[in-house]
């Protein structure tokens, strides 16, 4: 996955919008910036000035856009799942720095991101394989809906590919390593295990 042009850091981009604002402490500043999906699907910082009512839009390190209104923007809450480009993101909050942090979800191992996400969902775990019988991913699969594991595995063709379903405790060989389906409260999770 190619790196996120803007600011991963929610203190990061405080720092950058704070010379709008007379008061500059953080704990005053951290409920007037937001992660947000424009319409367009962008992502990107968005600062609040409550006296005046203006909104500056960031998408991009270092260059701020004012914006009319946040109609249509969908804001990003600390310790949510988000998809961005077709990949899955956490948007996570650190107890210890009390910051929150853009964090790609290189390997999508529990049920319970997909569920984030999509919590009217039933998701299963599957294989995902090519006409030739080969894993080529795994992936959450609701209906509809597939989100694939491995993320920085190319994309797949769905029209292309057959989704088979695994068991708990089943194992299987991909990409160099071993890994297994169990539950961790009572959620799916995917592990791997030492080759031997």
């Amino acid at each position: 996955m190619e790196n996120l042009s803007l600011f991963t850091k929610r203190s990061v981009a405080i720092d950058f919008f704070k010379y709008h604002y007379a008061k500059k402490n953080r704990s005053y500043l951290i409920n007037l910036i937001y992660l947000v999906l424009t319409p367009q699907k962008e992502l990107g910082w968005v600062a609040k000035m409550p006296d005046t009512g203006k909104l500056f839009f960031s998408a991009k390190r270092n260059q701020e856009t004012p914006i009319d209104s946040l109609k249509n923007y969908k804001i990003i809450s600390p310790e949510s799942v988000f998809l961005y480009k077709n990949h899955l993101f956490l948007y996570k909050y650190n107890r210890t720095t009390k910051d929150c942090y853009i964090v790609y979800l290189k390997t999508v191992n529990s049920v319970t991101y997909p569920e984030r996400l999509f919590p009217e969902k039933d998701f299963k775990f599957c294989l995902v394989k090519n006409q030739q019988n080969q894993i080529i991913n795994c992936a959450w699969v609701a209906e509809d809906t597939q989100l694939a594991v491995f993320q920085d595995e190319p994309q797949y063709n769905p029209k292309e590919i057959v989704l088979e379903p695994m068991e708990l405790g089943k194992e299987f060989e991909f990409s160099g390593k071993k890994w297994y389906t169990c539950t961790e409260k009572g959620k799916c999770l995917l592990a791997d295990l030492p080759i031997i």
